[in-house]
């Protein structure tokens, strides 16, 4: 049952709830760890509830299209509010579908994300999406995690294919850490998915970088 623990989410309904996971600001993972009761809540100096993922996902939770550049999704209605999903961070070349959230406008979602199997069951909030053709000076964000060596200038390693490649890197945090190896997360801009994949590759052939792979909470 999930009702018993939406104080823990500030949240007063289940519907509340699933439509902050279906935006991404919330992760399946992290519901699942608490309902089942695989992870005990951890609490800041303040008291209040925090997770290294859940916060590390923060500046980039909630990204809208303004009034002022061209819309980059086809098939939804001009000046209509559309977010990009923080759990599978989509950018051009993913294949997407868009998700209606009450209140709230569109979110869109890469085909593959886990989070959509919330609404298997409302068809009727799915919507026929397409990437605009035209995203050449558009930047979106892609999250890697990676498996680095612990070893002197494995990250520079790391920052300096990103950088050779034109990615811009938003956010990087060390969530895990050994005396062999760290593990990261990187947000990195990129233009699209073929960007993206080349990073991946070039990331891969160095020595340092044990894994890396696309992410999603």
């Amino acid at each position: 049952m999930i009702e018993p623990h939406l104080p823990f989410f500030n949240k007063k309904t289940v519907e509340d709830l699933l439509a902050e996971v279906g935006e991404g600001l919330i992760s399946r993972q992290q519901v699942t760890e608490i309902v089942i009761g695989e992870k005990k809540p951890i609490t800041n100096a303040s008291g209040g509830v925090s997770s290294v993922l859940s916060n590390f996902s923060n500046p980039f939770r909630k990204k809208k299209a303004s009034g002022t550049t061209p819309m980059p999704i086809k098939g939804l209605i001009p000046g209509m509010a559309i977010h990009f999903a923080g759990c599978c961070h989509p950018i051009p070349g993913d294949r997407i579908v868009g998700i209606v959230t009450t209140g709230k406008g569109i979110t869109i979602h890469t085909m593959e994300c886990e989070t959509l199997e919330n609404y298997s069951d409302s068809p009727e909030r799915w919507i026929d999406v397409a990437w605009e053709r035209d995203q050449a000076d558009s930047r979106h964000i892609g999250r890697l995690r990676a498996h680095i060596s612990h070893e002197p200038a494995a990250l520079a390693t790391v920052t300096n294919v990103i950088a050779k490649e034109m990615g811009n890197i938003s956010n990087l945090k060390i969530i895990n850490r050994s005396i062999d190896f760290f593990e990261i997360l990187l947000d990195i801009e990129v233009r699209d998915l073929r960007h993206l994949n080349n990073i991946l590759a070039n990331l891969r052939s160095k020595e340092v970088v044990q894994s890396v792979e696309r992410y999603q909470t």
